[in-house]
């Protein structure tokens, strides 16, 4: 079994007969499987009259599946020869998904002050404004936050 596993074999039901065992495709075509001797190297887990029922996923979708019957396993001295024979000449063939593209709508870049801001405390208001080129710009209840605006070294806050 641990060898199954290694082979991405697994078996979703348990009996001595004719289990029936999912081959996950992630890296080929189902085609693939098809050619000669493909399962020959997972023949200790197999015999005859096994199903095996091939899926393909690309990007954890599944795109295509296959079934198919083994007709033979032979031990040889070099390993194991497994005759595979697909139930059917089609391959199921599932559509692909709908590309959702979940791009973030663009947040214009923070505004900075080129470092000619001045800080002047507003009593009334009890909040510090801070003015470029003689119009106020922001107004910050933080001193040190408002000075760092101010020098340009934070960007102007969002206003909402």
């Amino acid at each position: 079994m641990i060898k199954a596993k290694a082979h991405r074999l697994n078996k979703p039901e348990d009996g001595n007969f004719g289990k029936v065992w999912n081959y996950i495709c992630d890296q080929h075509e189902i085609k693939e499987c098809f050619k000669e001797g493909f399962f020959s190297p997972m023949g200790g887990n197999l015999m005859a009259g096994d199903m095996i029922r091939m899926i393909e996923i690309r990007q954890n979708r599944i795109i295509s599946l296959c079934e198919g019957i083994i007709l033979e396993v032979v031990k040889t001295k070099t390993g194991y020869q497994v005759e595979f024979h697909p139930l059917s000449d089609k391959i199921k063939r599932f559509p692909r998904g709908k590309v959702i593209d979940e791009t973030p709508p663009m947040e214009a870049p923070p505004v900075f002050i080129s470092g000619t801001g001045s800080v002047e405390w507003n009593l009334g208001k009890r909040t510090y404004v801070i003015t470029a080129d003689g119009k106020p710009v922001c107004e910050i209840d933080n001193k040190a936050e408002a000075h760092a605006v101010a020098r340009g070294d934070k960007p102007l806050p969002v206003m909402a």
